[in-house]
């Protein structure tokens, strides 16, 4: 099977990993040295790591005093899992509708939802390809609204040269298993604010440290692949594919995943194997680069691949398309036809129907109709071929 993500190990991760299993997990100093190198990267003063980066979010929504009768501004096409988080401050989450070749919000979407309330914008660098931060800056500093950059999938994207997380007054990243750099979870925060960088090192200074989560994370994944290998994935896929069962299947397999404690440290272990993949980061987003461009001179036309603005590039975290129709009865042939692709909630959530919000019918479309086809750093020619045929048969 052809499946839609796979993990690589960067030279090294195994001796970090083996240390882990034998109960060290590193010298303390290494996760300042992983913290300066993010920064170097990305060319702001501050980077500081955090438990996960939706605990990122969280503290830099803190640091702005977001509470009580506040609007935080989302993307209506994004993780949905997001959504408590603000809530549970208090504030209300207002969707902003996306672009259809972009996939992400715009300066002209996000206005209209601007009102007195409004506190933050989140704009999210969707599946790696950066939004249009200088037009969104400029709608929000106008009425003096900061703006949050999600960049969760995109450490290494960039808009005219600059790092993605450094237009806004903060970025956060995150290093789970399937991001750029994986550091098996953990995030990340760069910012110019040194009171918001200290704020996360107390919360890292004063969390539970718990390397027995990080090991049943690792285990996980590496049960994933063998089951990709031996072909023991398809039934389990098949049945998340499948209409009548796929809810249900969806439901069992979140309430599986364990969610990291908010207090939970970031190991020094991490911090290892985050160093050796940051420095392969360069030659593994050329790789995907090429990729997608081979999808691209592949695909029907009406098959719609995400759209770069002019001068950005992207980590092509996922490569995700529209179809010309509803993406589940392609995501089942794909399936026979032994590739494995997201539709629906796997790929993002509609927030604005989470939301009761009807004022997003772009990102309704777009949740109906999208296909995250596989995409990983060690796609063969002959793989992305294949993707290709099966998909140009099965769109229409």
């Amino acid at each position: 099977m052809i499946p839609r993500r796979w993990v690589e190990m960067a030279p090294g991760e195994r001796d970090c990993l083996e240390n882990l299993a034998a109960g060290s997990s590193g010298n303390e100093a290494v996760i300042a040295e992983w913290e300066r190198a993010v920064a170097r990267f990305t060319g702001l003063p501050h980077a500081a790591v955090a438990s996960s980066g939706r605990q990122g979010m969280l503290t830099i929504l803190n640091q702005l005093g977001v509470g009580p009768n506040h609007e935080v501004i989302v993307p209506a096409y994004t993780l949905g899992d997001l959504l408590p988080l603000i809530q549970g401050l208090g504030a209300r989450p207002v969707p902003a509708d996306i672009n259809l070749d972009t996939f992400n919000v715009t300066a002209e979407t996000i206005t209209p939802r601007i009102t007195s309330r409004t506190r933050a914008i989140l704009a999210l660098h969707a599946f790696g390809a950066p939004a249009d931060m200088p037009a969104i800056l400029d709608a929000a500093d106008k009425r003096r609204i900061p703006v949050i950059e999600d960049c969760a999938h995109s450490l290494g994207a960039t808009l005219a040269g600059k790092q993605t997380g450094t237009f806004g007054h903060a970025g956060f990243f995150s290093f789970e298993y399937n991001k750029p750099v994986n550091t098996w979870g953990g995030g990340m925060v760069v910012t110019r604010d040194a009171a918001l960088a200290e704020s996360l090192r107390e919360r890292q200074r004063g969390g539970m440290s718990d390397p027995a989560f990080l090991k049943t994370k690792i285990k996980g994944m590496q049960t994933e692949q063998r089951m990709f290998q031996t072909g023991a994935a398809f039934v389990p896929l098949l049945m998340f594919a499948l209409p009548g069962v796929r809810g249900v299947m969806a439901r069992a397999y979140r309430r599986m995943q364990r969610t990291p404690p908010p207090r939970l440290r970031y190991l020094p272990v991490q911090a290892e194997i985050g160093i050796a993949k940051l420095s392969t980061l360069p030659e593994r987003l050329a790789a995907r680069e090429t990729a997608a461009k081979a999808y691209c001179d592949l695909l029907h036309p009406d098959i719609r691949p995400q759209r770069l603005l002019p001068g950005a590039t992207s980590t092509w975290y996922f490569f995700v398309v529209r179809l010309p129709r509803s993406a589940q009865i392609p995501r089942i042939g794909l399936l026979l036809n032994g590739i494995d692709a997201g539709i629906e909630h796997e790929i993002a959530d509609d927030c604005a129907a989470i939301l009761d919000d009807a004022g997003c019918p772009n990102a309704a479309q777009m949740y109906r109709t999208a296909v995250a086809l596989p995409m990983f750093d060690s796609i063969t020619p002959e793989q992305i071929q294949k993707v290709a045929r099966i998909i140009n048969k099965m769109a229409f």
